[in-house]
């Protein structure tokens, strides 16, 4: 029986704020999508921010580690960031597989010697577009099945500015030069996407939300009544996503309409890094 473990990547006010609006902590939820993937699976959270932290398991029992996303800015220092910093470089250093969304890869990075600073060209809100594999991602067993040029969820205002030794790029867009990434730390693996292939709609929309008149003032909606509106088609797309006018309209194609397409990513996560390595270490 295989044994995953979530990082939660929020300070427990985040996670509390998140779970009110959204009914679930991304750790939560990010767990359930791992269910669908391993059904057998047994799935632990953890919150790596918290001075308190505590892991169910030692490390060492668990085939994988998933990190969520954040509200944290890791440049800022914060204890809660640096904890999850150390986090990182002890799964690098027990060469556990390690996956991470968003937050996660820019944790990687910085525990690998990188650098993440805000992004000059501003945030990537509700999806990024166009994200194009590079020619090692074409090959890229985690990208298995993704089409050379997808989008998929995203929200973020960082980005990875420096990267770290034995960092392989692996998809980019307009937004953000690596979308994507390989990182390798003396014997650890770890692959991320600076998106958020573990968001349904509901998630979006609910992230969409809290974020609320901020996303009205930097000029992605043109008032709360718009972006009340947005939230709720995505919120239909989410109960019946279907390819019709709110798909249209968003230009939302089938590797944002179907769920095992969006989280593409981590499904081949476990197949390639989480399943194979259990079986090499039997």
């Amino acid at each position: 029986m295989l044994r995953l473990l979530v990082a939660e990547g929020n300070r427990a006010t985040d996670r509390r704020r998140i779970a009110d609006s959204a009914g679930a902590t991304p750790g939560e939820s990010y767990a359930k999508l791992l269910g669908m993937f391993a059904p057998k699976a047994r799935i632990d959270i953890c919150a790596p921010a918290d001075a308190d932290a505590a892991i169910p398991l030692p490390l060492d029992a668990y085939q994988g580690v998933a990190f969520t996303g954040s509200a944290l800015n890791i440049y800022k220092r914060e204890p809660e960031s640096l904890r999850q910093v150390d986090f990182m470089r002890e799964l690098f250093a027990r060469v556990v597989p390690t996956f991470g969304s968003c937050w996660g890869l820019q944790v990687a990075a910085v525990a690998a010697g990188g650098e993440v600073a805000p992004n000059p060209r501003g945030k990537e809100v509700a999806f990024a577009r166009k994200i194009t594999l590079t020619g090692a991602g074409r090959l890229h067993p985690m990208h298995k099945g993704r089409a050379a040029v997808f989008d998929a969820p995203a929200i973020h205002g960082d980005e990875i500015v420096r990267l770290p030794e034995n960092t392989l790029v692996t998809a980019s867009n307009h937004m953000s030069e690596v979308q994507a990434a390989e990182i390798r730390c003396g014997r650890g693996v770890f692959w991320g996407v600076q998106y958020h292939p573990e968001y349904d709609f509901h998630d979006i929309a609910t992230t969409l939300l809290r974020y609320g008149s901020k996303l009205v003032e930097e000029g992605f909606f043109r008032n709360a009544e718009e972006l009340q509106h947005y939230a709720a088609e995505l919120e239909i797309l989410q109960s019946d996503p279907q390819p019709g006018d709110i798909a249209w309209r968003y230009r939302l194609g089938l590797d944002l309409l179907e769920a095992r397409s969006r989280a593409c990513e981590i499904s081949n996560w476990i197949d390639w890094r989480v399943r194979a390595q259990s079986v090499d270490h039997r």
